[in-house]
Formats: C-alpha cells, structure tokens, sequence
C-alpha cells in the first residue's frame, strides 16, 4: 500500500497542476474567452444537428467543433463536460511527458520539466478551450513515441503511430504540429548526413502515412455528409489568405516571450535550448551527435515560427511551447545534474528524494496559487455555471426559437442564452483586409436579410474594434482620437446599417453592450 502511495505521488503533483491550470476556466466563475465561447456554441449547434463550414463557418480545424460537442453531450449541455474533458486532455499530456522525461532523463527531470510547463501552461491558458489546448495530449503522445525510438532501429510502426498523434493534432489547428515538422527535419538531416538515404525515407513515410490517416478519415467524414470542400477551404486554405493579411515586423516573432506569453518560463525555455545547440555543435565535433540531438536543435525555433505565423499575439497562440518548456527544462536539469555531480540525473535520482520532490511540489501548487482550492470547493459545493447580466437578459427576454445576432462576435453569449444566430459567417466583421472575401460579406447581408434576428446584440463599444451599428454611437467613436483608425471597416458595412436603422429599434443597454429588438407592423 505505501509503494503504490509513493508511486501515485507525482501524478498526485500532476493532478493538482492540471487544476492550478485551469483555475480561470472554472465555469462556475467566469464567463468563456470569445473564442473558447465560439466553440461551445458549435459544439451545442452540432448537437443541435447542425453541419460545420455550412450551418457556421471558423476557419478551424473541425476536431475543436468535435470536442466540444463531446464535452457538451457527456455535460448534458453544462460547461462542466467541456471542462471535465479539457482536464483529462491536460492531465493525460502531463502524464505522459513526465512518464517519456523519466525514462530518459530520470524522475528529478521529469518533475522540473512539469514544473515548468505547468507554470508556462498557466501563463497562457487562461479562460481555456482553446484548440492548442487539446492538441497537447496528441502531441505529447507523438514526441513519447519518438522519444522511445531514437535510441533503437527498425521501429517504423511507432513512427507511423507518432505521424497518426500529430494528424489528429492538425484537426484542431494547422500550426500545432511544430514536433512532427522537427521530427521529420532530424530524421532527413540526420540520415543523410550518414547517408543513410533509403533509412530517411523509410522512416518519413512511415511518418506521413501515419499523419494522413486521421486527415483521410476526416476527409471521408465530411465528403459523406457533403462538406469536404468547405471543410478543405476553411481550416487550411483559407488560414494562408489569413496569415498574409497581416503586416509584421521580424520582432514580433519573440512576442510569446513578453506580456502576451510565457514570460520567464519562455525565456528559461530559450536558455535551455541555447544549452542544448552547445550540446550539440560539442557533439558534432566528437562526432558523436545523435538523432535527437539534432531534434533539439529544430524543435523550439520551429515552434516559435509557427506561434506567430499571424502576426498577431494572442496569447493561447503560445500554448504549443508548453511541451518544449517541458522538454527543454528536464533536458536542462539532467545537464546541470550532470557537471554538478558526475553522475547521470537518472541515475543520481533515488526514489526516495523523488517522493520527497513529488509531495514538495504538489504542496508548492498550494502556494503559487492559493486561491484555486478554494473557487474549486465553492463551485463544486454550490454547482451550477456563471452567466453574465448580457446572456441572461438575451434568454430572458427572447424565446427559444428566436434568432439572436451578436455584433462584435460573442458567441458564449449565444450559448450561455441558447439561442441561435441568423449568420453563417459569425465572425465578420473581423476579417483582416486581404482575407475578407465578397462570399464572405454578401452572405452575412443575404443571412440577415433573409432571417432578420429577433434581438442584436450590439457590444462593439466593449472594445471599439468595430462601429457601432447605433448611428450616434458610431459617430462618438469616429470622434475619439485613434478609435476610427484601428477599426475593422469593411466594404458594404453601411448596407448593414442601413438595413438595421431600418428594422430595428433601440431596446435597452446592459454592460456597453446595445440591444435592438426587431420593429413589427
């Protein structure tokens, strides 16, 4: 009983971490972040029966619609399923990092590397649900088995398996797949550099083959309910229009280094790896650099690049580095540990200073966020889910069957309040210029022409990215210095005010945001 105590408590460290992560995505607390909330309302609109890219379109990988509506389903329609489910994703990530870190760094450096990226994760989580989020677990599963092959030979199974993690990783965001990229650049640079040419290969494809099944298999899904092409459009086409919609200077791409990120925990990150390109150039002059050094080497800069192929810093964009704060850190750890006492960290580690460690740092969790047993124990003592004054004045003053459209997209609010919204393209006017396309804009005008909402909701002025659609709002926002020149204006949008000048009415105003009832004859 005490051995299997002591074998539980890392992952007891691992529990806790998993909570101190997800602190803000505590549904009995706060309201979900605006695109968080846009999944949820898939999610609810799949299981409504609703068809993603043709009933509603994000230009996202279908895999983050799925799980939610996963969540959704196992919740029976609460924010606790999607959030029971965010946990399992994030505690299985942990759990298998730490298992794949001590096997080949020891259990000192797999406790560090958790440390780190659950300090790093916490950092840039916030409210949660995002589609770097899940991907996490499939990445972590992939670079665990590499990490169990780099050292043997004749294993393509397990590349074919790791290649399969990441495809299922792709559904949900094209750029989470940074580990497979650097995999893949290990394996050809490595080999070739041996000459070893049909080896690459071999293992290569091994890999992509592995990658294309979840994509094929997705593919199939959608081209039998007759989405394939919408389907193709949107998550990856679409995201190259977008990604060159954006001006950026060559500074931004440390962004995930500054307020935006991880802060300290990326700048560690960055040490570490540096050590690690010292590492292997030493190596390289022995002759004695192996395949993994040469991953090390490709992995983080090519998970910097893809965090910031936008140009935008979000910050949920830096929840890819979690595992390279994982990996880094305990590959930090075991070099320290090495030159400090001459012993390999694995085997200078006894079980005894691990179990010591574990309870230290699960004990530690208490103290950097002291406030996180307690919104856990209230939310789970009184239950029930948070919804703003905005939300629950849309449900209490619509009926079920009532369209609502939300102008500056929010669309937790149409979830918390259950209604629908009249357009397929939810998040115009948020298009940057170069990725806004005619279908785009005149199918919104057809959408609510065709189905004028019962209620919009017009909270443009809760961050000023957008007019108004109230003329004398609109026209305080032109006149405050600096507003007007950082709006999202695009083409036909007078139409849109025309049309709602015409049909609408103001009704009330709650939290900035306006509400305008349909008028009736």
């Amino acid at each position: 009983m005490i051995n299997k105590i002591r074998a539980a408590l890392p992952y007891v460290f691992l529990f806790l971490l998993t909570l101190m992560a997800l602190d803000l995505a505590n549904p009995f607390f706060d309201k979900p972040a605006r695109d968080g909330g846009f999944f949820l309302y898939a999610g609810s609109q799949i299981l409504d029966g609703k068809i993603p890219y043709q009933d509603f379109w994000d230009s996202k990988g279908a895999g983050i619609f799925y799980i939610n509506a996963l969540g959704l389903a196992l919740g029976g329609g609460s924010r606790w399923g999607v959030w029971f489910v965010e946990f399992l994703c994030l505690f299985g990530m942990f759990s298998v990092m730490y298992a794949a870190l001590a096997k080949r760094w020891g259990m000192g450096a797999a406790l560090t590397g958790s440390l780190l990226a659950g300090l790093g994760l916490r950092a840039v989580l916030g409210y949660g649900n995002y589609t770097e989020e899940y991907a996490l677990l499939f990445n972590a599963a992939g670079l665990a088995l590499f990490f169990s092959v780099v050292d043997l030979e004749r294993h393509d199974w397990k590349y074919l398996w790791a290649g399969a993690f990441f495809g299922v990783s792709f559904t949900f965001r094209a750029n989470n797949i940074g580990g497979l990229f650097a995999i893949l650049g290990a394996v050809f640079f490595y080999e070739v550099f041996k000459r070893h040419y049909l080896e690459a290969l071999r293992i290569i494809l091994a890999a992509l083959a592995g990658f294309a099944l979840p994509l094929i298999l997705s593919a199939l899904y959608f081209a039998a309910i007759g989405d394939v092409a919408e389907m193709i459009y949107a998550s990856i086409i679409f995201n190259f229009s977008y990604s060159a919609a954006q001006d950026r200077a060559w500074f931004d791409i440390f962004g995930g280094f500054g307020k935006y990120g991880m802060g300290w925990v990326g700048w560690f990150t960055l040490g570490a790896w540096l050590l690690a390109a010292f590492r292997v150039l030493a190596n390289f002059a022995k002759r004695k650099v192996t395949i993994f050094d040469v991953f090390l080497l490709m992995w983080f800069p090519v998970e910097i690049v893809l965090s910031n192929l936008s140009g935008r810093n979000f910050t949920h964009y830096y929840i890819s580095w979690v595992l390279a704060a994982a990996v880094y850190s305990a590959f930090a750890f075991a070099e320290i540990w090495q030159v400090m006492f001459k012993v390999s960290s694995r085997e200078g580690w006894t079980e005894n200073l691990g179990v010591a460690t574990s309870a230290v740092l699960a004990l530690a969790v208490f103290v950097i966020s002291p406030s996180t047993a307690g919104r856990y124990i209230q939310s789970m003592s009184m239950g029930g889910t948070y919804i703003d004054p905005v939300s629950a004045y849309v449900r209490d003053n619509t009926k079920p069957e009532d369209l609502v459209l939300t102008w500056y997209p929010e669309m937790g609010m149409s979830f918390m309040a259950d209604r629908t919204s009249p357009v397929k393209y939810l998040y115009y006017p948020l298009f940057l210029d170069g990725s806004l396309t005619d279908e785009i804009e005149t199918t919104y005008i057809q959408n609510l022409r065709d189905t004028p909402p019962a209620l919009i909701v017009d909270c443009s002025r809760s961050v000023d990215a957008i007019p108004s659609l109230d003329a004398a709002t609109r026209e305080e926002q032109y006149s405050t210095p600096g507003v007007k020149k950082k709006m999202y204006i695009q083409p036909r949008m007078n139409k849109i005010f025309e049309f709602v000048e015409q049909n609408y009415q103001y009704e009330n105003t709650i939290d900035s945001c306006l509400f305008f009832r349909l008028k009736t004859n």
